[in-house]
């Protein structure tokens, strides 16, 4: 089960999680880092984990030790933020929940055609995305980090916050799954 769609009353405890085989931590915490099991099966040697934080630790660190390319291509798999109605009417319920709580369901037609103008641009400067943590953010912000980021020059910088943005979001879909 997808952890938007994860009961809170069916989460995992961390006990649980540290006695399962590899196979089955890995299934039960795979949809954390959804397009990268790897990120998971690498998280399962660093058993037994005290608590959630120290198990998102482990799981962010073993993004952190992936060689560049699977950090790359585990940060093109996601999709640039989502501006138009329809894009967002065409998401999970959480994404399009997130989107809409920052204000992208509300965008003139111009502030749409500037924010796909940044994030392209971003995505052809680094080759992956711009990722950012929608909760708690507005649109206005989003925007703003995103220029702000495009005109740095550095890669490595970028991966950093990429990354920091995406262990924000993981936590989130962690606290969903385990206990």
């Amino acid at each position: 089960m997808s952890p938007e769609g994860q009961n809170q009353d069916q989460r995992i405890s961390i006990d649980s999680l540290n006695d399962m085989s590899h196979d089955d931590f890995v299934e039960a915490v795979r949809p954390v880092f959804e397009y990268a099991p790897w990120v998971a099966s690498n998280a399962w040697e660093g058993r037994p984990f005290k608590d959630v934080g120290v198990l998102h630790d482990g799981m962010v660190q073993a993004l952190k030790d992936a060689d560049r390319g699977k950090q790359i291509q585990f940060l093109r798999g996601h999709s640039d933020i989502q501006v138009t109605p329809e894009a967002i009417d065409a998401m999970t319920p959480a994404s399009r929940q997130e989107h809409i709580s920052a204000g992208f369901d509300k965008l003139s037609s111009a502030q749409q055609k500037r924010i796909e103008h940044l994030l392209s641009a971003y995505r052809r400067r680094f080759g992956f995305p711009f990722i950012a943590a929608l909760r708690g953010r507005n649109a206005a912000e989003i925007l703003a980090m995103a220029e702000q980021h495009l005109g740095n020059d550095s890669t490595d910088m970028e991966l950093y916050f990429a990354f920091s943005e995406v262990a924000k979001i993981t936590r989130v879909s962690l606290d969903k799954i385990v206990v």
